[in-house]
């Protein structure tokens, strides 16, 4: 009996610890015919009293997503890949253009305004959080 409780609690307390970030102002950047790639921007509150690492993504729109960021190298802006991305405790942080976003790689299909995609960010405590995002065209929003 012992052994099967403890296995019991093995089993969850993984879950009952696993870090939980609150986003808002999700969306995805409607691509452009002839771009199989997008980016997803959103806000990121750690509201937790642990800091979160961020080490990947993916989406039900894309074949990859990965964790970018763009970064001044001299008087170019450059784009790399990020292998994780932290949040700290108490702390935000925006993922918007020229900064933090996640990238959309090899799209199955186009993605249009008004639609939703799902995007699920994985954390390094082997957890993850699936949140809904809505496709934006900034010349349709802007009407």
């Amino acid at each position: 009996m012992k052994k099967m409780i403890a296995t019991i609690l093995m089993a969850v307390t993984p879950l009952a610890f696993s870090a939980q970030l609150e986003i808002s102002r999700t969306n995805v950047r409607a691509n452009i015919p002839g771009s199989d790639n997008t980016a997803a921007y959103m806000l990121v509150d750690n509201v937790t009293k642990e800091d979160v690492r961020i080490i990947g993504a993916e989406s039900d729109v894309s074949d990859f997503a990965e964790l970018h960021s763009h970064k001044m190298d001299g008087d170019r802006m450059i784009m790399r890949h990020e292998k994780y991305i932290d949040v700290d405790a108490g702390e935000s942080l925006r993922f918007a253009p020229n900064g933090y976003h996640v990238m959309l790689i090899g799209l199955k299909k186009r993605v249009k305004h008004g639609e939703q995609a799902t995007i699920t960010l994985k954390y390094d405590d082997g957890s993850s959080q699936a949140f809904k995002f809505d496709v934006i065209d900034p010349r349709k929003a802007a009407q």
